[in-house]
């Protein structure tokens, strides 16, 4: 059984381009690929200062991120 990939921080998997089009995110997805474990996505959006940050980083087990 191979060793599992941990991660020191969240990664961005979809990013936008400066004219608002969403976009993959090429060094992420490299990332994913590397893993053999089951994974889990989180996508949280909403409007400027609503908690996102917060949200994700309770779920990550993280006072900050």
């Amino acid at each position: 059984m191979a060793k599992p990939l941990s991660m020191d921080k969240p990664e961005c998997l979809i990013d936008t381009e400066s004219g608002g089009k969403l976009y993959v995110k090429e060094s992420a997805l490299q990332i994913l690929k590397k893993i053999e474990q089951p994974v889990v996505v989180v996508a949280v959006v909403g409007l400027y200062r609503t908690g996102k940050s917060y949200l994700m980083n309770r779920l990550a087990g993280q006072q900050t991120g």
